[in-house]
């Protein structure tokens, strides 16, 4: 792959990521119960990824135990991931779980390291310590009132699910190694969002739909198409031509793309002007993004110099 077009997927992955942190809100809000809300997703983007089976995904070809470890994955991906975010998502503000997903790379080298049985590194260790005060800056426990408490419940559901996701991450590995990765993720997927239908399949069909705004709608329309198949299809893409180490400066750039999304939106009028992009929040960023990238060294340096020498 040219440079230039890896550099391309990455930023269009980092903008489109944006997007589902802000347009994922307005779904969250316009749709009163997260598990509804997270069914529809779920099955949108399974009836997707199902019409590109056979050409852009290839078939599947899975043992039984396999189809079972899929299954698990799908459990974690859907009811436990994709629920407690668009849960989180519904009370806090689109910048907060664009910077707790951030963490991501930091949970993973960590529970690597504790499967591994391996101790980590003291840059390893401050670097989680500084990530962890950035975290304690942007849910501000010393403050009170009723606004930053409902964002503050909202976060810890964002946390959640990040937990929830470090966890899939680790566990399809061996999978992914082992098959397709677009494969393993349109699949676990699919099985989620069949795990997920008798928990909110009842609130699905018995929901008023008449409220749900345009704009819930859109969202909605969003995650599916853009979250969990065009930007599934670009991950899965540089994955193959680079690797997770590389792929992970992705991550490192969303919180600053999110907020920078919601403040232009925000200013044009199209979304909700509380979007909590105070001095805290931009404190907090620095402190998890630094932690995160202490963490990441050695491998970031690696990560830019294979993508020069592409």
């Amino acid at each position: 792959m040219r440079r230039a077009t890896t550099y391309a997927l990455i930023v269009t992955h980092v903008i489109l990521a944006a997007g589902t942190y802000v347009f994922g809100k307005e779904a969250a809000v316009g749709f009163a119960d997260p598990g509804a809300l997270t069914l529809a997703r779920a099955l949108g983007a399974a009836a997707c990824l199902l019409l590109l089976t056979g050409w852009a995904i290839p078939r599947p070809r899975f043992s039984p135990g396999e189809w079972m470890r899929l299954l698990g994955l799908g459990i974690i991906l859907v009811p436990l991931n994709q629920y407690t975010f668009l849960r989180g998502l519904q009370q806090t503000v689109p910048s907060h779980p664009a910077l707790l997903y951030a963490l991501t790379p930091l949970g993973v080298l960590l529970l690597a390291s504790t499967m591994d049985r391996e101790l980590p590194s003291g840059r390893k260790v401050g670097g989680v310590l500084v990530a962890l005060v950035g975290v304690v800056i942007l849910l501000r426990p010393w403050e009170q009132g009723q606004a930053i408490a409902e964002i503050r419940t909202g976060d810890f559901w964002v946390l959640v699910g990040v937990v929830a996701w470090v966890v899939y991450t680790v566990a399809a590995g061996r999978t992914c190694q082992e098959h397709d990765p677009r494969v393993v993720t349109a699949w676990s997927l699919i099985l989620g969002a069949l795990a997920m239908a008798p928990i909110a399949g009842p609130a699905l069909l018995a929901m008023d739909y008449s409220p749900v705004p345009l704009g819930a709608w859109l969202g909605l329309a969003y995650m599916v198409i853009m979250t969990s198949v065009v930007m599934m299809l670009a991950w899965n893409l540089l994955l193959r031509h680079l690797g997770p180490l590389e792929v992970a400066i992705c991550t490192n750039a969303q919180p600053p793309a999110t907020a920078a999304l919601s403040a232009l939106l925000a200013g044009l009028g199209l979304v909700s002007s509380h979007q909590d992009l105070s001095a805290l929040f931009w404190l907090g960023t620095l402190l998890v993004i630094a932690g995160v990238a202490l963490v990441q060294a050695r491998e970031l340096v690696d990560a830019r110099r294979m993508i020069r020498e592409r």
